[in-house]
């Protein structure tokens, strides 16, 4: 499939990156920033260089070996091709953290404080879309005790989600316009309060289609 195509060289891509840059790379590297932009964590430049390729990699892995494992497998050919732009998706945004780490870490003027924000609002943005049309299943999407009891809950709930993700994904980008640690509690208060909301709608949808209205 071409998404596995692109995701495979993606990932191969990553690594070669890592080998390339691992000879400039000082002996301590960034990996962790704090709610204020601040480095706070670093790592031997090996673990550094090769942490994200082998977290591609495993997201290829799960991504091609959930729906073989999954009870609902056959509901995944319903969005195989919603399914394949968002493995790509989450690979590409995996890849591009890499580069801005990489960058940044062989003394290139990136503000990876500035691409966290921006990268998982464009995600979250994505993911909106494609979100109405996956299929029930039990390792992608919102799966609540009530989706995955009804589909008809599931739909509803995943066209909902669609427009919440949307709306979180735009506000997570607008907060690069936020300084210090407000733009990280802005962060995660927005993403709890849309991730609640999806929850408790679950809920009412499958009340309402208990009593029959």
């Amino acid at each position: 499939m071409r998404s596995n195509r692109i995701a495979v060289i993606l990932t191969v891509l990553s690594y070669v990156l890592s080998i390339a840059a691992i000879f400039y790379l000082p002996d301590q590297v960034a990996t962790h920033w704090n709610v204020e932009g601040e480095v706070d964590g670093y790592s031997s430049k090996w673990f550094g260089a090769f942490l994200s390729p082998v977290l591609i990699t495993a997201v290829v892995i799960l991504m091609n070996v959930m729906p073989k494992m999954d009870p609902k497998r056959k509901n995944y050919e319903s969005f195989k091709g919603s399914y394949q732009v968002i493995l790509v998706v989450l690979v590409l945004f995996f890849f591009a953290l890499h580069v801005v780490t990489l960058a940044y870490n062989l003394g290139f003027p990136v503000d990876v404080n500035l691409f966290v924000p921006l990268g998982i609002g464009l995600l979250f943005i994505v993911l909106g879309n494609y979100m109405p049309k996956m299929k029930p299943n039990y390792f992608i999407g919102i799966r609540t005790p009530w989706t995955l009891a009804n589909e008809t809950v599931w739909n509803k709930t995943h066209r909902l989600g669609g427009k919440v993700f949307v709306l979180l994904g735009m506000i997570l980008t607008m907060t690069v316009f936020i300084e210090g640690a407000w733009r990280f509690f802005t962060f995660i208060i927005a993403v709890m309060a849309g991730v609640l909301y999806l929850v408790i709608q679950s809920y009412l949808y499958f009340r309402k289609e208990q009593s029959g209205h």
